[in-house]
């Protein structure tokens, strides 16, 4: 088919035909100067190309009578330096409409009558006039460059009269569709941005997902937020300056190769993060047999899944190596976890590409989340951009855990047993909200109340913890227990024999009148695998990572502090231990250098892959 082609007034040379602009990025119309969003046309001739709105193309005259300058016609001039519009006293970058009589010109939008691409009716624009009005898109005051539109009711300022009817943001999948008032889409519902977690105004324009119906944001979440995923030039910028990229080089190929039966499930699959095949586990009984070999008590917890830390149980179906047999190597995955994308972009952390890494680049994989403020060892999505500004810890870099991130993406509402309200995912620095279940402050992410006069909120550790648990003290399950019966009794933890604080929350068996602390059953961190040996660069033997804490208990036998070989502090939480030479080292973080040890930065240096 031959391509359609027009000799327009505004350019010189033959102008072709498009439906719809490609994935090249964002581009905008050389007249107007507004974004291009479907069809238009494009001369292939000129650099940088000559674009035109179709319906620029269709509606511009050459002349136009204005009644702003009524003594003269106004001619169509393209651009040149210098130009101002004299009714707004912008400079003029695009074309303009001019009278050569009167040195007058006016830019397109404020030409009279002139039809915004981005609502249905023509806003009537009232200038140099002081009229007082709350603007119905961004929901601020103005005073001056009022737009109207008498069907719809609207007033906006001049910049909030252009926003485009349709974005594509990196955290969504489908394109988001304008609409001028929330409650025309949403009608008595109370909702929150699917971007920034807040609420919505009924009466302001949003964006919403008319494909999924649950996707919404606040027009200036939409607007803010770019998509260079689609700019080619950016994904080789950022290859080329994230070292993350660099770890994974095969970025266009998929994280999983899969081979499948007849009946289409997947047996064994090549994941990025091991270096063997995996095999599909659905059925337990043997699994079973071979942990009964080793263990003489076991629970509904089989293995721990290397991705997302957390515990795969009878009733889930897995991947494990199959080459474990023969080279012992124990590594599983849930189903879920092996599908996780290698390069995500998430909105709280929209302005870099996040990758994927089955390990930490410290010797022993620990890294520590941004959202939860807790370590783990398994997957973690990273950006590591020297640039970025939303760091957690600034040697560390940005992490976000497995199931950090699939809260995020997937219950940013959540309904707890906790309490009777629905709960909202935020996102909230220096916070003053204090845990329910476990009276701490010091976090980032939170679940909180959607009615704000309950205040309650919940640390992403507690929403977590699992609502059922097991102890070798105990042969039933224990129950997470939110409130005690007796709040003026004295309660102790049944493991440590310390006090427990009765409004904390708390693992319990009625049958057996055991309760305990859930660090007590779960650990302190329970994404991180205790009792792994390790190489440490000042250290001649392999050490060990393990936990330590006093005893609430005086004079308790079973406390083994030791002060640090680097610092001379106790060791206290996540520490190095040698057994051979009876030595501790902080782990990272609380070593100060003295005169007699060496530099806190040589060793950390230690904690750091050699590349």
């Amino acid at each position: 088919m031959a391509e359609q082609q027009i000799q327009h007034f505004s350019h010189k040379h033959p102008l072709i035909f498009k439906k719809e602009q490609n994935d090249s990025g964002l581009v905008f119309c050389s007249v107007c100067e507004d974004p291009v969003l479907g069809s238009s046309y494009t001369c292939n001739q000129c650099s940088p190309a000559f674009i035109l709105h179709k319906s620029c193309a269709d509606k511009l005259t050459p002349e136009i009578h204005n009644p702003i300058h009524p003594k003269h016609p106004l001619s169509l001039h393209p651009p040149q330096n210098g130009n101002f519009c004299s009714d707004c006293y912008q400079p003029c970058s695009g074309f303009i409409y001019y009278c050569h009589v009167c040195k007058f010109g006016i830019d397109l939008k404020c030409a009279s009558k002139w039809e915004n691409y981005c609502h249905d009716h023509k806003f009537t624009v009232l200038k140099n006039r002081t009229i007082k009005f709350t603007c119905d898109v961004c929901g601020k005051d103005g005073n001056v460059d009022l737009y109207l539109c008498g069907i719809c009711q609207l007033m906006v300022h001049k910049k909030c009269s252009w926003l485009p009817r349709r974005v594509k943001i990196g955290d969504h999948n489908h394109r988001l569709k304008l609409t001028w008032r929330f409650e025309d889409i949403y009608p008595k519902k109370q909702r929150f941005c699917s971007f920034c977690n807040r609420h919505m105004d009924q009466s302001r324009a949003v964006y919403y997902c008319h494909e999924c119906c649950s996707y919404v944001a606040h027009n200036s979440c939409a607007t803010k937020e770019t998509t260079p995923d689609d700019d080619p030039q950016h994904k080789n910028n950022q290859t080329k300056s994230d070292p993350a990229a660099q770890i994974n080089q095969t970025k266009s190929e998929p994280a999983v190769q899969i081979n499948q039966t007849k009946s289409e499930q997947a047996v064994q699959i090549n994941h990025f993060s091991h270096q063997h095949r995996l095999t599909l586990i659905t059925d337990h009984h043997e699994v079973y047999k071979d942990k009964d070999k080793d263990n003489d008590h076991l629970d509904d917890r089989i293995y721990t899944c290397n991705g997302c830390m957390r515990p795969i149980t009878t009733t889930e179906a897995f991947y494990r190596c199959a080459g474990q047999e023969e080279s012992s190597c124990h590594f599983f995955l849930h189903l879920i976890c092996a599908q996780f994308d290698r390069k995500r972009r998430f909105s709280l952390h929209s302005k870099h590409e996040l990758t994927l890494l089955p390990r930490a680049p410290s010797i022993d994989g620990v890294f520590r989340c941004y959202v939860c403020n807790t370590f783990s060892q398994g997957f973690g999505y990273y950006c590591d951009n020297k640039g970025c500004d939303v760091y957690f810890i600034k040697e560390e870099g940005f992490y976000l855990d497995l199931h950090c991130s699939i809260l995020w993406e997937y219950n940013k509402s959540l309904k707890h047993e906790a309490h009777h309200h629905d709960l909202r995912f935020i996102i909230k620095q220096g916070s003053s909200n204090q845990c329910k279940g476990c009276g701490a402050s010091k976090h980032i992410g939170w679940f909180s109340c959607t009615i704000l006069a309950c205040n309650f909120n919940l640390c992403i550790p507690c929403v977590k913890l699992p609502l059922t648990a097991r102890h070798r003290y105990d042969d039933h399950h224990l129950k997470l227990t939110y409130r005690v019966t007796d709040m003026l009794a004295e309660h102790y933890c049944e493991i440590c024999e310390g006090p427990r604080i009765p409004k904390h929350w708390f693992y319990s068996c009625s049958d057996c009148d055991f309760h305990c602390h859930p660090h007590c059953i779960l650990g302190r961190y329970p994404q991180v695998k205790l009792g792994g040996a390790y190489k440490h660069d000042t250290h001649p033997h392999p050490v060990t990572l393990v936990y330590k804490e006093r005893s609430v208990i005086p004079s308790d036998k079973r406390e083994h502090i030791l002060d640090c070989q680097a610092c001379g502090e106790p060791c206290e939480g996540l520490v190095w231990e040698c057994s051979k030479c009876n030595v501790n080292i902080h782990r990272k973080g609380y070593c100060r250098s003295t005169k007699e040890d060496k530099s806190v930065s040589d060793l950390n240096s230690g904690l750091r892959l050699k590349s």
